[in-house]
């Protein structure tokens, strides 16, 4: 096969670099250094994707990052709420269908985070009290973590309804 090459081209014909064509940093008008020039390896770096061990790095500082809030916040002390009970009679249901006003509870309830309500039914009978169902002779205990504005069937009130706001 024959190669050919041109002056002005350092480039041989496969594409790559002809040591032999690039001019050494020596070479000039000095007569005493012939022979090949000193030529330096071309150093690659790979500018793709990082590395695994870059990656796995990456990896554990943004799950560090993540968890730091959670940590904080288990350890930040944030106040409890206050304790509400409401206590269904022995009778009600049946002081309702006589058509008796039982004032058991208000029809506007109104928490804040981190409340909690808890509800006795002493009656013989079930009672819904918004999104609250209480069998006869069950208690229920309700946290209030997120903000909400609630209203639903109340079977403790003639009108059948009850309006339940949680706020900060």
């Amino acid at each position: 096969m024959i190669e050919r090459r041109s002056a002005s081209s350092p480039k041989g014909a496969d594409g790559e670099r002809d040591a032999s064509a690039i001019p050494s940093a020596n070479s000039g008008d000095n007569d005493e250094q012939i022979g090949t020039p000193a030529v330096r390896p071309l150093q690659r770096r790979d500018r793709g994707w990082p590395n695994q061990r870059t990656l796995l790095l990456y990896l554990i500082g943004g799950l560090l990052i993540a968890a730091i809030p959670v940590v904080v916040a288990r350890f930040v002390d944030q106040p409890p709420g206050d304790t509400y009970t409401i206590d269904i009679p022995p009778g009600t249901a049946a002081a309702i269908a006589a058509g008796q006003d039982v004032e058991v509870i208000p029809d506007e309830l109104d928490f804040t985070l981190r409340d909690t309500l808890i509800i006795v039914n002493r009656d013989s009978t079930a009672h819904t009290i918004g999104p609250f169902e209480i069998g006869p002779g069950e208690q229920s205990e309700h946290s209030f973590n997120e903000v909400a504005a609630i209203s639903a069937y109340c079977s403790l009130h003639p009108s059948g309804s009850i309006s339940i706001s949680i706020g900060e």
